[in-house]
């Protein structure tokens, strides 16, 4: 790997300018640990609630991946130059060595009434600062742009914020018939739905869990099985709405196994329960209601080759799921009239590490009624006559990493709701009111990430988006986001 960082010494004058952070636990894929993992955590070995793979899978968590990860160092491969700070071998970059201890406190165990379960604290204090030219929804957290001026009046927007701070504990309880008990709560400071974009205190993940090297049984409120990667994207909406289906977060019953036919090798299932309505997107969903069942997720995926042993959460070099989900939405309209439309939805996820430097990653979807899964441009339902929306899309990545503490993220993701199923929009379309009828939304990126250390991040993306309407003018424009992030 050492052989590889000459040619990229050359780039660092130009990197350095727009230091980046990850949103995510892909910033040290391809470091010498080979620790965590972007997208979907098909290799996961489960023993804590920390490696959960639906927190690996979502770039938002990072904080969650960053506990261990210094102390699963390994030297870079034929590499003889002189450690550069102390506690590190081989060829040391900052964002691998280990920093001074915070001072030693009296008790620093967190006391519970149960004397069975300890209690980690963790979680990332967010800077988010963006520019837009042109009006997004929600300027703070970008899913899609409103629609454009008639009028050819002012859209750029300017929004600095710490929504996307995280609060979170981790329990680890008591080991028995086989099994680690332990769970998850985490927060973000968003109100009870991101798209509205107001401070608040919105939980993200609360669920218990019972682990084993082979299986694991999760209840709570817990990220979709269903396509459950996610690009490496600043914003909190990490494409949503824009080919990035899946990464919503609902009440949740899943069962996962993990079949190993050989050590380079493994098959993971997945099967859940959840909750067919997520209101924590956009209080438009609110407008449907489940139909007295259940939605019925399910995924299975494949991992190949070496699964590093120095990280827990480490991940395969080359992964594929195939993920879907079936449920039905009751929807009752104006004099009583009442519908009920079914929802499933087909995903395909893929990994893969192609060098010690360069990866892809990538997701694709179709299906019908999936805006609380977060696509059809977050329409899942047509609100005139209650009937499900039928919507193709999908996203792809790739990654290049300078060393293990610079790297950079190229992506594009599209959308693709059908067109005659949408909601037109009410004429005139009112002031603050979230314009309907969009018939198509897509964003390029392209972002550069530097982790000083293992606490310390910055990051900058240069973004593209361009939304269509049914029949309200079309919009594009350029967005630029700059975040600092410390995680504790």
């Amino acid at each position: 790997m050492s052989s590889v960082y000459p040619r990229c010494i050359s780039l660092l004058a130009v990197l350095l300018f727009v230091y980046s952070t990850p949103v995510d636990a892909q910033t040290q894929t391809l470091a010498p640990s080979g620790t965590t993992n972007p997208e979907t955590a098909v290799s996961f070995e489960p023993h804590l609630a920390l490696d959960n793979p639906a927190l690996a899978n979502d770039p938002r968590f990072a904080s969650v991946n960053d506990f261990g990860l210094v102390n699963h160092i390994e030297p870079c491969d034929g590499c003889d130059a002189q450690p550069s700070c102390k506690g590190c071998g081989g060829c040391c970059h900052s964002c691998l060595c280990l920093l001074p201890e915070a001072p030693c406190v009296d008790c620093p165990r967190i006391t519970t009434l149960n004397p069975n379960y300890n209690i980690s604290i963790f979680g990332a204090l967010t800077l988010d600062m963006l520019y837009n030219s042109a009006r997004p929804v929600s300027p703070g957290t970008p899913f899609f742009l409103a629609s454009g001026s008639v009028a050819d009046l002012d859209q750029q927007t300017f929004d600095t914020h710490a929504r996307q701070s995280t609060l979170a504990a981790a329990l680890s309880g008591p080991r028995f018939s086989g099994f680690q008990s332990g769970g998850l709560v985490m927060a973000a400071f968003y109100n009870d739905a991101i798209v509205v974009d107001q401070y608040g205190f919105l939980p993200l993940q609360a669920y218990g869990e019972l682990t084993s090297s082979n299986c694991r049984f999760a209840a709570g409120l817990q990220f979709d099985v269903f396509c459950p990667g996610a690009p490496t994207v600043l914003p909190f909406s990490v494409l949503n709405a824009s080919g990035n289906s899946g990464n919503a977060f609902r009440g949740q019953l899943r069962l996962e196994r993990f079949i190993r036919p050989s050590a380079d090798r493994q098959v993971t299932l997945q099967f859940a329960l959840s909750e067919p309505v997520a209101t924590t997107i956009d209080p438009l969903f609110r407008l449907s209601e489940d139909n007295g069942w259940p939605n019925v997720e399910g995924r299975i995926a494949l991992g190949c080759g070496k699964l590093p042993t120095a990280s827990p959460d480490a991940r395969r070099p080359f992964e594929v799921g195939v993920s879907g989900v079936v449920g039905q939405l009751r929807t009752t309209l104006i004099a009583n009239n009442q519908t009920v439309a079914d929802v499933w939805g087909l995903g395909l996820d893929f990994y893969w590490q192609i060098t010690d430097c360069i990866g892809v990653a990538g997701e694709c979807f179709t299906g019908q009624g999936l805006g609380t899964y977060n696509a059809g441009v977050l329409q899942g339902i047509n609100l005139d006559t209650g009937e499900a929306i039928e919507a193709s899309g999908g996203w792809l990545e790739v990654f290049v990493y300078w060393t293990p503490c610079v790297h950079s993220h190229f992506g594009y993701g599209v959308d693709d709701p059908k067109d005659s199923q949408v909601t037109p929009p009410d004429d005139p379309v009112d002031s603050g009111v979230i314009p309907l009828g969009r018939t198509k939304n897509q964003t390029y990126f392209a972002n550069m990430i530097w982790d000083l250390n293992s606490t310390f991040r910055i990051g900058a993306e240069l973004a593209y988006r361009d939304t269509d309407y049914l029949a309200l003018p079309d919009n594009h424009g350029l967005g630029f986001q700059t975040q600092f992030r410390w995680s504790f």
